[in-house]
C-alpha cells in the first residue's frame, strides 16, 4: 500500500518535477495555511470547493495523508451543485483507485476526467487536462510506451497547458520532453526543450509551493545536458544561477543533484580536484538525504575522476559499494568490467581475469536470454507460416470443389433466374406504384413542414424586429430624459439658487426635491441605456451594473475573462439586456447573499454564468406562469442563436448557464 501511495503522489507531483524524490527548499507551510485559510473564511461553496481540491493536493505532496483526504471528503460534498467542479473532482478523486491498486480504473478515470473537462474553455479546466494527460502518459511511460508519452506531450499536454498561462506547469511538460531525448542520449534536442522550459520557469510569478524547487531542479538538469554536449561557458552561468539560491538552503535535497553537474563541469574540463571536492559534497549530501540514485551516481562518476588519477584503491573501493548497493543486472554487470580495468592496471591479473570473466558470464547470460526470446519469436513466426501454407492448400482444395459444383448447378441456376427474373419485374411494378404512392403523400408532408418552419422564421423575425425596436424606443427615450427634460430640469436648478436670497428655507425643501429628482432621472435614463456601454465597452457597463446592484445583503462578484473581445454594439446592448434581467431576477426574488456573473468566450460562442446560493424556484411552475422575465431572457437568447439552461433547486440556489452565437467586430467588416 505504501508504495501505491508513493506512486499516487509521485503521478499527482509529476506537472511540477521529474525527480523520483520529492524535491525541498523552503518552507512551504505558509502558503499551504494561507490557502487553508481563503478555504476556511470564505462564504462562496464554489471557492470553497476548488481550494478544497488544492489543499488535498497539497497535503499529498507534504505527506500528511489524514489531511489529504480530510479536504478531499469536503469538496466532495460540495462540488455536485457546480458542473465545472463536479467534473474536475473526477481527477482529484483519481488518486483512489491507485489507492486500491486498481492501475486499470486510475487510467480509465483520467481519460474520463479529460473527456469532460474538454467543454470547458476556462484556464483552470486547461491546468487540470494537461496534468491530468502528463499523469497518463507516465503510465503509458511505465508500460514501456514513451512513444506515446511524448506524443500527448507535444500534441495535447503542451497546448493545453500553454492555454492555462500556468508557466511553472508548461516548463515542467518541456522539462519531461527533454528528459524523454536526455534517456534516448540525444541531447542536441533535450538542449531545445530544457531551454525552453528555463524561460517559461523564470517568467513564473504565480505563488506555489513547488515553484522554487521546479526552477532549481531546471537549471541542474539543463546545466548537466549542456556540460555533456561541450558548452562549458553556458553550464556555468546556469550552476553560478543555481548556487546563487541553494548557498542559502544547504539542507535541500537539490544539492545532491546540483553538486553531480557542478563535479561533472569539472571532470569534463580535467579539472580534477575540483571535481571530488564537489563529487565529495554531493555524496554526504545524498547519504544524508538517503537519495539512493543520487549517492550511485555521484560514487560512479567519484571513481571515473579516481580511475583517471590512478587513485586504485579508492576507486576499487567505489565500485565495491556499487557492486553492493546496486539491485540491476546490467549495471552490475558494466561494474565487473570496470573491476576488471582496475585489477588490470594494479597488475593483479587474477582477479582481473576473475572479474572480466564475471563480466563475459553475466554478459553472455544476457544476450543468451535475448537469444532465447529471438528463437522463440523466430518459431513461433516459424509455426505461423506453417500454419498459414496449410490454410492456403485446404482453401485451394475447397475452392475448386466449390467450383465442381458451382459448374454442375449453373444450368439449372440460369433457368431458376429467368423465371425469378420475370417475377422481379412484376415485382418491381408493383413497388413502384406503392412508393409512388407514398412519395405523393411525403412531398405534401415536407411541404407541410416547409409552411410551418417558414411560420417559425416569421415569428422569430417579428421577435427581433420587436427587441431591436424595444432597444431604439430605449435609447431614444434615455437620450430625451438625460437631453431634454434634464437640461430643463437642471434650468430650474439654476433659478431656484438665485432666488434663494429671497426665501431661503422654501427653497432650500424645494432645491432637495429637485436634486432628488436629477438623481432619479439619471438612474431612469441609465437604466434604459448605459453610457458606459455607448461610451466604453460592455465590461465597463457590465462591472458598473454589479457595482450599482451590490448592496449590504447580496454581494455580486464579476468575472469577465474574455482578454480581447470587439462584439457590434448590438450584440453588447443584447448581452447587457440579459444580464441585466437575471440580476433583477436574483435581487427580487432569490434573497441571495452572493451572486456570481461570469462571461467568458470562445471563438463565434459567447458564454455567461450567472449563479446564487438564494432559495432558488420550481423551474416547471415559472414556465407555466410565463413571465415576462423569463420570456425576455429566452426571447434574446433565441434572438442570438444561442443555448439557454437553468438548473434551480428549492434552498439550493441557481444556476443559469447561457451560449450566444455571436461574430467580432472584425468579422463583421470583413
Amino acid at each position: 500500500m505504501k508504495k501505491i501511495y508513493l506512486l499516487a503522489l509521485f503521478l499527482f507531483l509529476s506537472a511540477v518535477s521529474n525527480s523520483q524524490v520529492i524535491l525541498s527548499l523552503d518552507d512551504d507551510s505558509v502558503y499551504i495555511d494561507s490557502i487553508a485559510n481563503i478555504t476556511k473564511n470564505t462564504k462562496s461553496d464554489s471557492i470553497k470547493c476548488l481550494y478544497s481540491f488544492k489543499l488535498s493536493k497539497l497535503y499529498l505532496m507534504i505527506q500528511d495523508a489524514k489531511k489529504s483526504k480530510e479536504y478531499l471528503a469536503q469538496a466532495n460534498s460540495l462540488k455536485d451543485k457546480y458542473p465545472f467542479l463536479r467534473d474536475a473532482g473526477i481527477f482529484y478523486n483519481s488518486s483512489t483507485f491507485l489507492e486500491k491498486g486498481d492501475v486499470e480504473g486510475f487510467e480509465k478515470t483520467l481519460l474520463d476526467g479529460n473527456e469532460k473537462l474538454k467543454k470547458y474553455f476556462n484556464t483552470e479546466a486547461f491546468r487540470i487536462r494537461a496534468i491530468i494527460l502528463q499523469n497518463y502518459g507516465i503510465m503509458q511511460q511505465r508500460k514501456n510506451n514513451e512513444k506515446v508519452y511524448m506524443k500527448l506531450l507535444i500534441n495535447e499536454a503542451i497546448p493545453a497547458a500553454k492555454k492555462s498561462r500556468d508557466y511553472e506547469l508548461i516548463s515542467g511538460l518541456y522539462k519531461a520532453v527533454a528528459i524523454i531525448f536526455m534517456n534516448n542520449n540525444e541531447r542536441g534536442k533535450a538542449s531545445e526543450y530544457l531551454s525552453e522550459a528555463q524561460k517559461y520557469i523564470e517568467r513564473a510569478i504565480k505563488k506555489s509551493p513547488t515553484a522554487a524547487e521546479s526552477k532549481m531542479e531546471t537549471y541542474i538538469i539543463n546545466a548537466e545536458n549542456l556540460i555533456e554536449l561541450q558548452h562549458f561557458y553556458d553550464a556555468k552561468k546556469i550552476l553560478d544561477k543555481a548556487f546563487s539560491t541553494l548557498k542559502d538552503f544547504p539542507e535541500s535535497n537539490l544539492n545532491d543533484s546540483y553538486y553531480y553537474s557542478e563535479g561533472l563541469y569539472y571532470a569534463k574540463q580535467n579539472k580534477n580536484s575540483n571535481a571530488l571536492e564537489s563529487y565529495g559534497k554531493g555524496i554526504k549530501s545524498a547519504e544524508k538525504h538517503q537519495n539512493a540514485i543520487a549517492l550511485n551516481r555521484l560514487k560512479f562518476a567519484e571513481y571515473e575522476v579516481l580511475f583517471k588519477l590512478k587513485n586504485y584503491d579508492k576507486a576499487k573501493s567505489n565500485l565495491d559499494y556499487l557492486l553492493e548497493n546496486t539491485p540491476f543486472v546490467v549495471d552490475k554487470k558494466n561494474y565487473y568490467n570496470e573491476l576488471a580495468k582496475v585489477y588490470n592496471a594494479t597488475k593483479d591479473y587474477d582477479k582481473a581475469y576473475f572479474y572480466s570473466h564475471k563480466y563475459n558470464a553475466l554478459n553472455d547470460s544476457l544476450n543468451n536470454t535475448k537469444f532465447q526470446s529471438e528463437i522463440v519469436e523466430l518459431e513461433a513466426k516459424y509455426k505461423k507460416a506453417e500454419s498459414e501454407k496449410k490454410i492456403t492448400l485446404l482453401q485451394s482444395q475447397n475452392d475448386n470443389a466449390a467450383l465442381q459444383v458451382n459448374n454442375n448447378r449453373l444450368n439449372s441456376v440460369l433457368f431458376a433466374g429467368l423465371s425469378f427474373l420475370l417475377f422481379l419485374i412484376v415485382l418491381f411494378l408493383w413497388i413502384f406504384n406503392k412508393n409512388q404512392k407514398k412519395l405523393s403523400i411525403q412531398k405534401e408532408i415536407n411541404l407541410k413542414q416547409e409552411l410551418s418552419s417558414f411560420e417559425d422564421r416569421h415569428k422569430l423575425s417579428v421577435s427581433k424586429a420587436l427587441i431591436q425596436g424595444e432597444e431604439m424606443e430605449r435609447k431614444r427615450i434615455a437620450r430625451d430624459l438625460h437631453d431634454g427634460l434634464g437640461s430643463m430640469l437642471s434650468g430650474v436648478k439654476i433659478h431656484l439658487n438665485l432666488a434663494k436670497k429671497d426665501n431661503g428655507e422654501a427653497v432650500n425643501n424645494v432645491d432637495t426635491l429637485l436634486d432628488n429628482s436629477i438623481k432619479e432621472l439619471r438612474n431612469i435614463s441609465q437604466n434604459l441605456m448605459p453610457e458606459s456601454l455607448l461610451e466604453l465597452s460592455l465590461e465597463h457597463a457590465l462591472r458598473d451594473l454589479c457595482a450599482a446592484n451590490s448592496n449590504a445583503v447580496t454581494k455580486i462578484e464579476f468575472q469577465y475573462l474574455i482578454k480581447k473581445s470587439k462584439l457590434p454594439k448590438n450584440y453588447e446592448i443584447m448581452i447587457y439586456r440579459i444580464i441585466q434581467e437575471l440580476l433583477n431576477n436574483a435581487l427580487k426574488y432569490a434573497k441571495a447573499s452572493q451572486v456570481l456573473v461570469s462571461c467568458s468566450q470562445n471563438k463565434d460562442v459567447f458564454f455567461i454564468t450567472v449563479e446564487d446560493d438564494g432559495v432558488g424556484f420550481n423551474l416547471s411552475e415559472a414556465k407555466s406562469k410565463n413571465g415576462m422575465g423569463l420570456k425576455n431572457i429566452h426571447n434574446r437568447v433565441e434572438f442570438l442563436s444561442g443555448k439557454l439552461e437553468i438548473d434551480s433547486k428549492i434552498n439550493q440556489g441557481t444556476s443559469v448557464y447561457i451560449e450566444l452565437n455571436v461574430i467580432n467586430e472584425n468579422q463583421k467588416n470583413e
